[in-house]
Formats: C-alpha cells, structure tokens, sequence
C-alpha cells in the first residue's frame, strides 16, 4: 500500500476492545512511546495484553477469509439502505460518494431535521446509528468531515451514520428503513403541529 504507518483497532473487525495492531515500514524510524521494558519491540513497555493480541489476531485472520463475500453483502445492504430511505424521503442527501464508499457504511442528510433528534428515536426503537465519529460523541458541533465536504453547519447537523457489519443480515435493512422513516417522520410532523 506504500505507507510508512498503518493503524488500525481491533474492534474495527470484530476484535476486543483495547487491542489493536501497528503497522511500521521497514527502516522507518518511530521513538517509543513509554520507555523502560522491551515489550512491543521496544515501542511501548508495559505488560502486554495477550489475550487481545490474541483474539485480535483471530478476528483479522477471520475477516480477510469472508472479506470479499462480506464487502459485497454489505455494499448490497447499504445501496439497499439508501434506496429505500430515498423512495420514502424527500429532501435526504448521501454525504460521500455513492462508488468510492466503504462497504455497509452509510451516511445521510435530512434536510430541516437534526440528526441527533433523529438518533435519539432511533436509540429508543433498539437501532443504533451514530451523528459523528467515535472520538467526537457527546460534542455538539458538526462534523469537521462533511464541513471539509462543503456542507453547511445546518447540513451537517442534519447527518446520521449507519453502519452494517458482517454479523447483519439483509433483513435488517428494511427494519432500519422503517425506523428511519418513521423517526424523520414523528419529527417533521411534531415540528408541523406546533
């Protein structure tokens, strides 16, 4: 892939929290982050988790054998997602580009509704979804990403995150829909009524 460092979290790919791996390119220097042992190749002393570097060695070993199968299954949720968002929306945006994605995440704009309120009804229905990035959760500002996109402060606030892993099933697509539906729609009519 031609990159001096590769991070990457085990939980990403089904692995334990806590764990994760370190890719470093041959000749590349890195200083060490804590000093005092020679645990990690001498990049980190302290005691090593073995169980997670274990499970974390697993997990990845497991994910690259069904990568192909599970990419594909997830690009079908996804498009399948959106499709069925759009046939019962108005005014909702991809934000990303609808090829050069990855697979099972997919991230929508509802014009004139918060994606917080929109995430917070969804949480009470038993979906997860997500208005930001893990090391943004609990801020409530925009996404610094889909500012950096050319959306608006208004449209960004707007977005909400879904994301499919290989342990989803295709019917959970159109569960999601309806709750996504049927939040935009509890939203947008309580705004009506008022």
């Amino acid at each position: 892939m031609n990159v001096d460092f590769l991070t990457a979290s085990a939980h990403k790919f089904h692995g334990a929290k806590g764990a994760g791996v370190l890719y470093v390119r041959s000749g590349v220097e890195l200083p060490s982050l804590l000093l005092g042992g020679g645990q990690e190749m001498k990049f980190r002393a302290d005691t090593e988790n073995v169980a997670g570097i274990v499970a974390a060695g697993y997990a990845i070993e497991e994910s690259i054998v069904e990568l192909s199968c599970t990419a594909e299954l997830l690009s079908t949720m996804a498009n399948d997602t959106i499709a069925g968002v759009f046939s019962r929306i108005p005014n909702v945006r991809v934000n990303g580009d609808l090829e050069k994605r990855l697979p099972g995440l997919v991230n929508l704009g509802f014009d004139g509704v918060s994606g917080e309120s929109l995430m917070h009804l969804l949480d009470l229905n038993g979906v997860c979804v997500s208005t930001s990035s893990a090391c943004n959760a609990g801020k409530d500002e925009p996404s610094h990403v889909l500012l950096a996109m050319g959306q608006t402060e208004k449209q960004a606030m707007s977005a909400i995150r879904i994301s499919y892993g290989r342990y989803n099933v295709k019917e959970d697509v159109s569960s999601i829909v309806d709750a996504v539906c049927d939040a935009y729609k509890k939203i947008t009519c309580s705004e009506l009524c008022r």
